[in-house]
């Protein structure tokens, strides 16, 4: 099973540890290690925990770390936390990508990657994907009865002890034995849900917690892309419209979208595309839910949305391979590092459940359909449940200074998010790039104002006008229209 049809944004597996190396200020050994992409060694180990943590017997699990330790000497005492998104995603195989993020704060923090429960090489929960599947399994947006089974009877887990509330208690007990009294959070996507509630239930191990596309508990993924992807799609529309090149080479894109999903509904199309894999040409069969999927993954990220324009454009005139290319990409990103069966323990413990019969009949009249959601629902159906906490989905209460990063063109983890969770954390500021979509720390001034904030303990007089002025990449014109 692909995970890829899981759309989910939202990426290398670490190296094992070698040479000894000093223990730390805790009890958990660590050991010389080295990472894909980076240069100097990290420092990794296992802690080992009950993977039943209420009964605090049968199987123990071990949790994987790395730390990439402070340039100086005599570092401060908080590190950074990394809280990987997904859910699903292992920290440890960002280290490359966070890396660049927290370079100047690593001078006197460590940087700190835990393999969430379920996820890496913590007794990850991965599907196993059928060797002979076609390229066309990357396209669809589905999660066959048959293939779920498949991967729950080959798990070596009981996927009912893969929620976020456990791996949050792992994360406390992690960061005990690490000997770090507090941390400072960094949580993109469902790394920010995990980052809220350790705030909510160890307060005091928290010292700040940076949220950058806000996931919070309650969203009923994933019912909340149908209207967020919309409405982020409606802002790419309204953006073509808005600019006169674009809006003079592909006119009435709207309409044009609306005869391609009438067309396909009726007769799916046949094309040919490489595999990128094994340089193959295979043949893809495009459906109207082939189709949606393209136009929902490319929002992620403003630059492969800029060429959405063209890829419609050329789908209307019959060559759907610029919008299979994008999508490629994205897939082979997400399924690189994604355990599918995590993914399903988390949505179907925490998420699903409280989607109603008036949810389903509005997302059937939108636009991205409910084709996803109902593929959930059967999956969940056969999927075992975690428990949760009674106040689990009530909103996250705290006196911790958070900074909320949202993107105002993102189809996944919108400022409407972001802002909710505000509203309860009163030392929280929500800063918000409106030309950005799914991630912001990385861009423009954005890793600057983390890291200050990070310093000082606090969000207060953090100028956020730089965000605003990040402009969106251009859109790609065909060839004929460029000046």
């Amino acid at each position: 099973m692909r995970a890829a049809r899981l759309a989910l944004a939202g990426l290398l597996l670490a190296a094992a540890g070698c040479a000894p190396a000093p223990q730390g200020r805790g009890t958990l050994a660590l050991a010389e290690c080295r990472l894909p992409g980076l240069e100097r060694p990290a420092r990794c180990g296992t802690h080992e925990v009950w993977e039943d943590r209420e009964a605090r017997q049968g199987r123990r699990i071990a949790i994987h770390v790395a730390v990439i330790p402070a340039r100086r000497r005599a570092p401060e005492p908080d590190p950074v936390l990394v809280l990987a998104g997904g859910p699903g995603q292992g920290a440890i195989a960002l280290a490359s990508q966070v890396a660049p993020l927290f370079s100047k704060l690593n001078d006197t923090r460590d940087i700190v990657l835990i393999d969430q429960r379920g996820t890496g090489r913590s007794h990850a929960l991965a599907c196993p994907t059928p060797k002979d599947e076609a390229l066309q399994a990357l396209f669809e947006e589905s999660l066959p009865e048959k293939r779920v089974r498949e991967c729950l009877a080959a798990l070596d887990a009981d996927p009912r002890h893969y929620a976020t509330p456990p791996a949050v208690a792992d994360f406390d007990e992690v960061l005990g034995a690490l000997g770090y009294a507090r941390v400072n959070l960094w949580g993109g996507s469902y790394g920010t849900r995990v980052a809220l509630e350790l705030v909510r239930r160890y307060p005091a191990r928290v010292r700040t917690a940076t949220l950058d596309g806000v996931a919070p508990p309650g969203m009923r993924l994933p019912l909340s892309f149908v209207a967020d992807g919309e409405a982020a799609f409606g802002k790419l529309l309204a953006d073509c419209e808005g600019e006169a090149a674009c809006r003079e080479a592909y006119p009435d894109l709207r309409g044009v979208v609306g005869r391609l999903r009438a067309h396909l509904a009726k007769a799916p199309a046949h094309t040919r595309i490489d595999d990128p894999v094994t340089g193959e040409s295979q043949p893809v069969r495009v459906t109207e839910n082939v189709l949606l999927a393209g136009l929902f993954r490319p929002l992620y990220s403003p630059e492969i949305a800029s060429l959405l324009p063209l890829a419609i454009q050329r789908a209307d005139g019959g060559d759907f391979n610029p919008l299979l290319a994008q999508n490629l990409a994205f897939a082979h990103r997400l399924e690189e590092n994604l355990a599918v069966g995590m993914h399903l323990s988390v949505l179907c413990a925490e998420d699903v459940p409280a989607i109603t019969a008036d949810d389903l009949a509005a997302a059937s009249r939108a636009l991205f359909g409910r084709a996803l959601v109902d593929d959930f629902l059967r999956a969940c159906a056969v999927w075992p449940r975690a428990k949760l906490p009674a106040d689990y989905l009530e909103p996250v209460r705290a006196e911790t200074p958070v900074l909320i990063l949202s993107g105002g063109l993102d189809p996944a983890t919108p400022p409407r998010h972001g802002e909710a969770v505000r509203a309860t954390l009163p030392n929280a500021r929500h800063a918000v790039a409106p030309r950005l979509a799914h991630g912001v720390s990385g861009h423009g001034c954005a890793p600057r104002l983390v890291e200050r904030f990070i310093r000082a303990g606090s969000a207060a007089g953090l100028d956020f006008a730089c965000l605003e002025r990040l402009p969106r990449p251009l859109f790609v014109l065909p060839a004929k229209a460029r000046p």
